[in-house]
């Protein structure tokens, strides 16, 4: 392929994908500016990368596997407690973005479930996190509770809800499909 159509294509691909893989980024990071510069840093690397690329191949999955080894060696460098753990990074790179995907409406379910089973400070501890978008640190502070304590929270809640949801759906793969509770 030529350097012109090589470009074009990449263009047209990330151009096709960035708003997916900025979501991918920002779902991990929660953070615009750290996303901003993550995304602009996975696109340098998905160019250096592209000859790797394997046309009529998935770009997006290849794409976020990239972004998911970038956003790894970010919070690794970072070591911020407050970012998303390993294991939920994993879990994260393995999950579609579309929403609509039967794989993924199944995972939400479980997740939904799940999450009913948590006691209301763990709950309130995942809405001041994710909804309100709050740090270990700011959490700690409306708590009243050490930061340490939070963070330790907070991987407690994140590999309970993992465990929790992979047995759900363990059981609907056993029962043969949906649940409806």
């Amino acid at each position: 392929m030529n350097g012109d159509k090589h470009h074009d294509l990449f263009s047209e691909l990330i151009a096709q994908h960035q708003s997916e893989l900025y979501a991918y980024i920002f779902a991990i990071v929660r953070n615009w500016q750290d996303a901003d510069d993550l995304f602009q840093d996975v696109c340098m690397v998905l160019w250096r990368k592209f000859e790797t690329f394997r046309p009529g191949s998935s770009f997006f999955s290849w794409a976020r596997q990239t972004a998911k080894l970038e956003v790894r060696n970010f919070l690794r460098r970072k070591k911020s407690s407050t970012y998303v753990n390993e294991q939920v990074l994993d879990v994260l790179a393995e999950m579609p973005i579309d929403a609509r995907d039967d794989e993924t409406k199944h995972y939400l379910a479980a997740l939904r479930r799940c999450g009913k089973k948590l006691v209301s400070t763990d709950k309130q501890m995942l809405v001041f996190y994710y909804v309100e978008n709050l740090g270990s640190r700011q959490i700690a502070d409306r708590l009243d509770r050490p930061q340490s304590s939070v963070c330790n929270s907070l991987k407690r809640i994140h590999r309970w809800l993992l465990e929790c949801v992979e047995k759900e759906l363990k059981r609907e793969e056993y029962l043969g499909g949906e649940r409806n509770d």
